[in-house]
């Protein structure tokens, strides 16, 4: 079995008799309402990558199920999670998609030369106390000729699952793990200084790698791929970069071949080169990617539009109207998940803050602040309250400055 890196968490898995199975096709710039790219840019083309077996798509943020260009022949199989509820599965079939490989959590599907196994989000929240958790992620297991690769991509593990895949799979050779902590913190908080942002930026950092470090010999594989969650903001929110909760797969594996308390080879790939997985060989010469370019790039790239900065500005009066309405669907909406949010939040609209959820805790209040243009777009669903927050499009402030994860998770099915 060998592994192609194409970018982010775009990759394809090529079997002992030749099968290509594409994960998580993310290709074309502009995800998170126009503001994630790629760097380095790809030149990968999306005609490049449709003569495949078999696609996997984890789940349905854009940066790996991207909804804009994704278009494949129908008869290609899409392999996907079998757990509700079930956004990817619903968005699919509104686009024609009807061949499912669906996988139940834990089962074991065969598909060509391939055993494959799914699994559902591991943990409701790594780092966090949250009562609702990851609703849609999922992790991929290939197992070929005595060969087993880890696909966790968004789906960190926990020591309690990682106990679980080293008890079931015994002897893992890759291990492909998100070391990012993609997201709105702490670039979009403005109750933080530009100190607090860069201080926080490496503080997340640094916990994401001790994880790292801490599960690694749990799973103890013989490879490791730091992988996903790679990105860069462009367009008016450029500057945000500096404090975004991300950095390099180099430094991330620089980390762990100084901490880290096993003997995994640590390495990184860069686009279009391949992995041996078999015999623990890289196809290709690695190069570091080069920092001071990216910065170059980051500049090239502030002055592209956001699609909603060419709408007209929403009439006030109507926008309230909506907002208070919308407040009122989104009360019902969370019903179902049986609990109550802590933290009131508030909508900045022109010099007004409107409270639109009424917290359990009266002592917690998240103020958030976008475009009305963009706010405007989410209340009629041709935008996505959590794609708008990863992509940096929204500013909070939150009193105290407590994370409060669940307000967020909940925050995705405000619209009307």
């Amino acid at each position: 079995m060998k592994f192609k890196f194409i970018g982010n968490a775009g990759s394809i898995f090529i079997g002992s008799e030749g099968t290509r199975i594409l994960c998580d096709p993310w290709i074309v710039d502009g995800v998170f309402e126009d503001a994630w790219y790629h760097y380095p840019p790809l030149k990968t083309k999306l005609s490049d990558i449709k003569d495949v077996d078999g696609i996997y798509v984890s789940h349905i943020h854009p940066d790996h199920y991207d909804e804009r260009n994704f278009d494949f022949p129908k008869n290609i199989p899409l392999i996907i999670l079998n757990e509700g509820p079930n956004f990817l599965k619903k968005n699919l079939i509104n686009k024609g998609y009807s061949n499912f490989i669906e996988i139940k959590d834990k089962e074991t599907t065969e598909f060509k030369e391939f055993k494959l196994t799914l699994f559902k989000p591991f943990t409701k929240h790594i780092f966090e106390e949250s009562l609702i958790g990851n609703l849609i992620d999922s992790a991929l297991v290939l197992e070929n000729e005595g060969v087993t690769a880890i696909n966790f991509n968004d789906n960190g593990p926990d020591k309690d699952a990682c106990i679980l895949l080293k008890n079931r799979f015994k002897n893992i050779d890759l291990a492909m793990l998100n070391y990012n902590a993609a997201g709105p913190y702490p670039s979009c908080f403005d109750n933080l200084t530009t100190e607090e942002k860069i201080s926080e930026n490496q503080r997340i950092l640094k916990r994401n790698f001790d994880h790292l470090c801490n599960i690694i010999p749990i799973l103890q594989p013989k490879s490791v791929l730091p992988f996903a969650g790679s990105y860069i903001i462009g367009g008016k929110n450029y500057y945000k970069n500096e404090y975004l909760g991300t950095t390099t797969w180099d430094e991330c594996a620089e980390y762990l071949n100084k901490n880290l308390n096993f003997d995994s080879k640590v390495f990184c790939l860069r686009e279009n080169q391949i992995y041996d997985i078999k015999n623990q060989k890289q196809l290709e010469k690695y190069e570091k990617l080069d920092v001071n370019e990216m910065k170059k790039y980051i500049q090239s790239l502030k002055d592209k539009k956001y699609e909603y900065e060419n709408d007209e500005m929403p009439n006030i009066s109507i926008l309230k109207d909506e907002l208070n309405l919308a407040s009122n669907k989104f009360i019902d909406r969370i019903k179902k998940f049986n609990i109550e949010v802590k933290s009131n939040v508030y909508l900045k609209i022109e010099n007004e803050n409107i409270q639109i959820v009424k917290g359990k805790d009266n002592s917690r209040h998240l103020y958030c602040d976008l475009d009305l243009r963009l706010l405007n777009r989410i209340l009629h669903k041709k935008a996505h309250w959590n794609n708008a927050e990863i992509g940096t499009h929204i500013n909070f402030k939150r009193i105290p400055d407590k994370m409060d994860p669940d307000v967020h998770t909940c925050m995705s099915f405000f619209h009307l």
